[in-house]
This record gives C-alpha cells, sequence and structure tokens, in this order.
C-alpha cells in the first residue's frame, strides 16, 4: 500500500484541499486491487492500474463539465454502464472507455489491444442492445497516438483540415486486421465484433469516435482548470479546481463502493461551482503593498495633496505625517492594483468606502459637539488630533477579510483628500479652495 500511494503522488501529487479525498480514492483502489506488490515491474503494473482508475475519475469531471449550465438533466458515472457514461433520462447518450498509460504509448494500430478490447465491449452492449448505436456516442479517450491510414485515425472526429470520416474504409481494415490476428489477447473482442451482422458492425464505426493524444492525468489538472477558469479571480484557477476536486473524489468513491451503481447529477456539479464561485468572491484578495516600503520620493510628492494639507491643518507632527503619506500611498497603489487586475467587483470599493464614511460621520459629529461656540484654533486642533488618533489606532474595517492597517487608515486618506471626510470641525471651509485649485 505504501509503494502504491508513493508512486500515484509521484506521477501526480494532489495537494490542497483535496488530498484526504485523494487518500480516499488511493485505499479505495488499493482494496479494488488487493494483495500486496513484490517487484519492480509489480509496482509499475499496480501503478498502472491505479493511475487508471484516478484518470476515469478526474477525465469523468472534466467532461460533466461541458455538460455543466447546458444540460442539467444529464448524470455521470464511472463503471456502471462504461469506464465513464453519461445519462439523460435514463439512457445512456455518451459512452467512453479510457486507455491511460504512465507515459504515453506508441501508435493506436489495427491491430492494437487497446482497441479490440474497446471494440469488443461495445460490441456486446449493442448485440444486447442493437439500438444503441443509433442514439449513443462511443468514445475511446486514450493518451496514445494514431498515425494516418489507420482505422482510428479514420474513426477520429471529421477536423477541417483532416478530411471526412471513412467509416468504410475503417471496417475494411478492422476486418482484415481481424482476419489476420493470431493475438489471444484479442480473440474474444473479435469474435464479439464479427459476430454482429456487417450491417450493425458500421452502424456501430459511425458511433464511434476516437479521441488520441488525451492529456495524461497529471495533465487534466489544467485542462479542468481552463474550463472553471471564469470562476474565479486571476491567479487562482488551482484553487478553485481543488475545492471543485475536494468535492467530487468522495463522491466517486461513493460511486465505486456503492453494491449498486449510483450516478452524480450535473445539478449538483452547478450547485458546486456556484458555491465556489461565491467563496471566490468573498475570499482574500492578494496583497502586493502589505510590507512595501516606499521611498522618501515619492512621498515627496504627495506634499500638496488636500490631506496632507488637512493633516497639517490639525498640527500633525512631521513622523506622524510621513507614516500617513505612506499609508495613503500603499492603500492607493493596493486598490488600484486590485481594480486593474479586475480582482474585485464593479461595487466593492465604494461600498468600503461608504463603510468608512458611516463609520467616521457620528465620531465627527459627536467631535463638534464637545466643542464651545467660541473656542479657538488650539481648541479646533487638539478636537481633531483626537478624532484622527481613532482612524490611526482604532479604525480597522474588513475589505472582504481584509483587516490589514494601512488599507483602512491609508483609505480614510483617500477620502480625505477628495474633502469626503475630513479632522477639522471646520475642514471644508478650510480646504475645499486649495482642492478646487488642485
Amino acid at each position: 500500500m505504501i509503494a502504491l500511494t508513493q508512486t500515484i503522488h509521484t506521477q501526480n501529487p494532489f495537494n490542497g484541499h483535496f488530498l484526504v479525498a485523494n487518500v480516499r480514492a488511493v485505499i479505495f483502489i488499493s482494496q479494488v486491487l488487493g494483495g500486496g506488490v513484490s517487484s519492480s515491474s509489480d509496482k509499475h503494473s499496480v501503478a498502472q492500474v491505479a493511475a487508471g482508475y484516478l484518470y476515469q475519475a478526474r477525465l469523468a469531471l472534466s467532461e460533466a463539465l461541458k455538460y455543466a449550465n447546458v444540460d442539467s438533466s444529464v448524470e455521470v458515472s464511472i463503471e456502471k454502464l462504461d469506464d465513464v457514461s453519461f445519462e439523460k433520462d435514463g439512457a445512456a447518450i455518451d459512452l467512453l472507455q479510457t486507455k491511460h498509460h504512465l507515459h504515453q504509448a506508441a501508435n493506436l494500430t489495427d491491430g492494437s489491444v487497446d482497441l479490440w478490447k474497446t471494440l469488443g465491449i461495445w460490441a456486446e452492449k449493442t448485440k444486447d442492445d442493437p439500438s444503441l448505436p443509433g442514439r449513443t456516442r462511443f468514445a475511446l479517450v486514450t493518451t496514445s497516438a494514431v498515425s494516418e491510414g489507420t482505422a482510428a485515425h479514420l474513426l477520429r472526429p471529421a477536423t477541417i483540415g483532416e478530411g471526412p470520416r471513412d467509416i468504410d474504409k475503417a471496417h475494411e481494415l478492422l476486418s482484415a486486421a481481424a482476419a489476420a490476428s493470431k493475438n489471444a489477447a484479442i480473440a474474444k473482442s473479435i469474435v464479439s465484433f464479427t459476430a454482429l451482422p456487417t450491417a450493425l458492425q458500421k452502424e456501430l464505426l459511425s458511433a464511434v469516435q476516437i479521441l488520441d493524444g488525451a492529456p495524461l492525468i497529471a495533465d487534466l489538472e489544467a485542462v479542468i482548470e481552463s474550463q472553471i477558469a471564469l470562476l474565479a479571480p486571476r491567479g487562482k484557477a488551482a484553487l478553485a479546481r481543488e475545492q471543485l476536486e475536494g468535492w467530487w473524489w468522495p463522491r466517486v468513491c461513493a460511486l465505486l463502493q456503492s453494491t449498486s451503481p449510483g450516478t452524480i447529477a450535473v445539478t449538483s456539479l452547478e450547485q458546486k461551482l456556484d458555491e465556489i464561485r461565491e467563496s471566490m468572491k468573498r475570499d482574500a484578495l492578494p496583497l502586493i503593498m502589505d510590507d512595501a516600503e516606499v521611498n522618501d520620493a515619492e512621498l515627496s510628492k504627495l506634499d500638496d495633496f488636500c490631506f496632507v494639507r488637512q493633516l497639517r491643518g490639525i498640527g500633525l507632527g512631521q513622523r506622524r505625517l510621513e507614516l500617513a503619506k505612506q499609508d495613503y500611498y500603499r492603500a492607493f497603489a493596493q486598490r488600484s492594483h486590485w481594480v486593474r487586475e479586475s480582482l474585485v467587483l464593479d461595487d466593492e470599493v465604494s461600498h468600503f468606502e461608504r463603510n468608512l464614511i458611516e463609520e467616521w460621520q457620528p465620531r465627527f459629529e459627536q467631535m463638534r459637539d464637545g466643542l464651545t461656540a467660541g473656542c479657538g484654533e488650539p481648541e479646533l486642533k487638539q478636537a481633531g488630533l483626537g478624532l484622527y488618533s481613532w482612524v490611526e489606532n482604532e479604525a480597522r474595517f474588513p475589505f472582504r477579510t481584509l483587516t490589514n492597517r494601512f488599507l483602512s487608515v491609508g483609505s480614510y486618506h483617500i477620502l480625505a483628500d477628495r474633502l469626503r471626510v475630513g479632522w477639522h470641525r471646520d475642514y471644508v471651509t478650510l480646504f475645499a479652495k486649495q482642492l478646487e485649485d488642485a
């Protein structure tokens, strides 16, 4: 079991939010395979099989994402009707056979074991239900490649520049390969396929798609991340995938361990995607200015800003004034970065600023009420310093999950620069003309 776990981790290191789910999956696979391993070749064989099971589960998720918000009535299953299958109203619409190799294998030839074992499985299903090829896609998803001139190449999906699929030619090549084969490993599959009437053989091949050159199990991470990229802020697609797979793996394990094979509804996948999207909106934003040092040359450019004039107007000391300029600079740069990188929603900044103003306003009015009508400038400055001390020492309001000091204090200076808030009782009349001139 230890060797199996180490091998899987080397080939495809799972981490983060779905580490526990991965451990469950590996434990389950070890139970399915049974027994121990005694040699390096045995270890490779076990790893190959284990990776195949994990590949089915991860590919099923990638394929299920294609149905999300497109057709909510679809359900996905693993090892039920096929390796991976998709059903609608109880009827199969997609049957997928997966052939994963730890290292991308040689070409898929007309006598390939992977190809014929797959055709044999599908031929048995078609014998039981001859109408199946007319309403179901049979897809062979393989990490192997195919070459021109082979039946597998002719059964690939039609793409621009490669010409149409040729079912008759593919059937001719497969029939010749079947007649010439002496491979005992595929003898039973050949019998299953050739036992079908010729017309039904061709109808089955018409429903077959060979999807070669598929990504390896580790490479599917990037595929899934591209599929859910719109869920997450820039740079957080990997985190969104980990959350999604952390939800997915336990459900796959439950399906595989169930006495009666079940399905996972695409609607439940859609609900999880919505949940991740919402959690990403609430998630902490990246900080680039939390401990950033600002040089004196940059700070000196702020000397004539209105918020600096406001602070001088209440007699703030020079050292505290330099700290205020630094908070302003860092908050402005941080917020600008979030907006530039589209990491915040349209009204998040304005909502945050409204909260700051609403917290400042009653305190400002309390300060005014505490001043006598004929008080002089020293009393006004002292009261203003008291109000500003609240900003320096206590005002810590969250922007999403962030409560960093510089963000709250610096944002107050941004508001003060626009005269949305102030510290002196008469800040509007004192600094409005200067702001207008600026």
